[in-house]
């Protein structure tokens, strides 16, 4: 997510894209898929480097960092499958925010004073927010 903010926030100042480079560093820490890494690594090498000139820094962010949050958001995406602009109807909207709602009540019933065995809190913790046909699919296990 942060690295997908520094990528839609647009400022090309020092500050901003230096933040942008220490969400990468991190970020390469602790990615697992591989070609992820190799993506971000990539993406990582071509940040100029902070030592650099202002001069260098402010021509390659006039050149360079357009194109450079686009890779970043687009690389996100692909890996990730997120930062989607999803386009749903009132209706589909309405039934999205029912389903919060009703996900948000039974955790707070179930971070409550609610007398629940822990095997049974676990496993609604567990499915709460798992797609229908795997809900269907736990039943007859």
């Amino acid at each position: 997510d942060l690295l997908v903010e520094c990528a839609i926030d647009g400022s090309q100042d020092f500050a901003h894209i230096h933040a942008c480079g220490d969400a990468m560093s991190n970020i390469l820490g602790i990615v697992l898929d591989v070609g992820l890494h190799k993506s971000l690594q990539q993406l990582s090498d071509q940040l100029p480097n902070s030592s650099q000139s202002q001069q260098r820094f402010e021509l390659w962010s006039q050149t360079n960092y357009s194109a450079w949050a686009e890779q970043v958001k687009m690389t996100v995406v692909n890996y990730r499958n997120i930062n989607h602009e999803w386009q749903f109807s009132s209706e589909q909207e309405q039934v999205l925010q029912c389903y919060y709602d009703a996900n948000q009540l039974l955790l707070d019933c179930l971070h409550s004073n609610c007398e629940v065995t822990a095997a049974i809190r676990q496993e609604i913790e567990a499915t709460l927010l798992l797609p229908i046909k795997e809900l269907e699919d736990r039943e007859w296990q």
